[in-house]
């Protein structure tokens, strides 16, 4: 690609929350202030770090990078769209502060939309790395695709996706009902793409850290457990209606249906025993025996408990230590 800057080279703002990210972020910025495309501005909005972040950002020199410190902690949600609103560019994307991509990521991402002036979201692969930087799997297709409808799951890591503005312009920002959970950007795209296409970008242009300390994978509220669930109900609501309880502000739905998935035993227990896979995956044993011990005194008679109290076991002796 030209490097060259023109009034016509579409700015990049590229959102960054900040939360107690000291032992990544200085090598998430690093990421953006070495793209081989240049015209970007990085938007970081810290939500009240206390571990030495803000001090930290607050030294930074770049002229591009724009930073603004939360008095009180927004929550993820609030913050991410504080930090969108703030953007300035044509096209806005993300880069978690746990998280990398490669240098020429934005480069190529662009030379899409160049390419192609109707596609306005483009998405790319990426790795999956541990705390050490180890990549330990990879997410990517064959070829590039262009996908018109949400397919069940997507192939991508969500912060990837570059969005032109119009689209929130569209669509809106982040729903504030996700505060605290998860999903806020899976419900996000697939309401986009019922209207644009995605272009996703076979290449793993981008580098998901699987951080035990992340907000998908901190057990802190039992509504994680039925997330997907509720964002499973939404999206048949919105392939039958195009619409959902969610868009029309019937919250008292939603509760009414979460409060039903909380209240089935037999779908909790397999929740808990999920939930405790994954602690194992992770080696953290405190959380993976609690959440066995819910399962099962929840329901004694999953016989998929036992295949993975078994293997809690096993990771007990052996440990593996791909995810550390």
């Amino acid at each position: 690609m030209d490097q060259r800057i023109s009034e016509t080279t579409p700015l990049v703002s590229v959102i960054m929350c900040a939360y107690n990210g000291l032992p990544y972020i200085k090598e998430a910025v690093q990421c953006i202030i070495d793209q081989t495309y240049t015209k970007w501005e990085l938007i970081i909005s810290d939500d009240g770090s206390n571990d030495g972040t803000r001090e930290w950002l607050k030294s930074l020199q770049d002229t591009r990078i724009r930073l603004f410190l939360q008095d009180k902690n927004l929550g993820y949600v609030a913050n991410k769209n504080f930090a969108h609103q703030q953007a300035q560019g044509e096209y806005i994307t993300q880069l978690d502060n746990d998280d990398l991509c490669t240098v020429d990521r934005l480069e190529q991402q662009i030379a899409i939309v160049r390419q192609q002036p109707d596609i306005k979201l483009v998405a790319t692969g990426y790795h999956r790395i541990n705390n050490e930087g180890k990549i330990y799997s990879t997410e990517q297709e064959a070829g590039d695709l262009i996908i018109n409808e949400f397919p069940g799951t997507y192939p991508f890591w969500f912060p990837s996706l570059l969005v032109h503005r119009d689209v929130f312009a569209d669509i809106g920002y982040f729903d504030t009902y996700f505060s605290g959970l998860m999903g806020d950007d899976i419900y996000w795209t697939f309401r986009a793409n019922e209207k644009y296409p995605i272009y996703f970008i076979k290449d793993p242009l981008y580098v998901y850290r699987n951080n035990p300390n992340s907000i998908t994978n901190v057990y802190d509220n039992k509504r994680k457990l039925i997330i997907i669930k509720v964002i499973d109900e939404l999206f048949h609501q919105r392939k039958e209606n195009r619409t959902d309880w969610l868009q029309e502000g019937k919250l008292d739905a939603i509760q009414a249906f979460e409060n039903q998935l909380l209240d089935n035993k037999l779908f909790m227990a397999e929740q808990y025993r999920i939930w405790a896979a994954k602690a194992i995956d992770k080696n953290n044993w405190d959380l993976s025996i609690k959440l066995l011990k819910l399962s099962f005194s929840t329901n004694p008679f999953n016989l998929s408990w036992y295949r993975t109290f078994s293997y809690y076991l096993r990771q007990m002796v052996m440990p593996r230590n791909k995810y550390s």
